[in-house]
């Protein structure tokens, strides 16, 4: 209760407008105007094609923010490197549409059941372009890593997030919308850019530490 009344963290929670702000570019370069390339491997041709799964993938809207906004209120430390890294993270993917731009082929769709109506919508919601890394992943990924770094947090909360996170990233490649190289690039993208955050603000605190201890001394 006495969080609902805190006004610094209702200020640092309006900092994921950030992410929603960086959205807005995303329906600019998910054309094929650029030209495309397909990235199918082995194995994206052995994975099923699940629709139900595309409920998972559509969760992952609550799921990232929701796990932001816990975050925020147990180790808001945390939350500004994650956040941060997100940011970064999704500039350079916009940097990686504009200048190699891919393509995920999409099975026809012939079942009548609500994963094959909600796939349906997301397919036309959303055109089949801007999917090396994948941004659903990348999201994914990074609130996981992060969660995970915080000693604080339960361990129940930390397997549920894992659980959450693999379960959106899987569900990516099973319904066709992306394939394993968007979802690996995407993963490698976001461990590198969380650990440079996280090097950066622990060298930058042992910095003060050091400058305060010498100021005593």
């Amino acid at each position: 209760m006495q969080l609902l009344k805190d006004k610094s963290y209702w200020l640092s929670l309006s900092l994921m407008l950030s992410l929603a702000v960086m959205g807005l570019f995303y329906d600019i370069l998910n054309n094929p105007d650029r030209g495309y390339v397909i990235l199918n491997s082995p194995i994206d041709r052995l994975l099923p094609f699940i629709p139900a799964m595309s409920i998972p993938y559509l969760g992952w809207y609550p799921f990232v923010f929701g796990v932001l906004a816990y975050l925020c209120a147990k180790d808001r430390l945390m939350y500004y490197r994650v956040l941060l890294s997100m940011n970064i993270c999704v500039w350079i993917c916009y940097l990686i549409y504009f200048n190699f731009q891919t393509m995920v082929p999409r099975p026809e769709l012939t079942g009548s059941g609500l994963g094959s109506v909600v796939i349906g919508w997301l397919y036309s919601q959303d055109r089949p372009y801007n999917c090396f890394p994948s941004i659903h992943a990348l999201h994914s990924y990074l609130v996981m890593r992060a969660v995970l770094s915080v000693s604080t947090i339960r361990k129940s909360v930390k397997v549920a997030v894992v659980a959450g996170a693999s379960l959106i990233i899987i569900s990516t490649l099973l319904i066709k919308q992306h394939v394993i190289y968007d979802a690996l690039s995407a993963i490698i993208l976001g461990e590198c850019i969380f650990t440079i955050i996280t090097g950066l603000s622990l060298y930058r605190r042992r910095r003060k530490e050091s400058k305060w201890t010498e100021g005593i001394n």
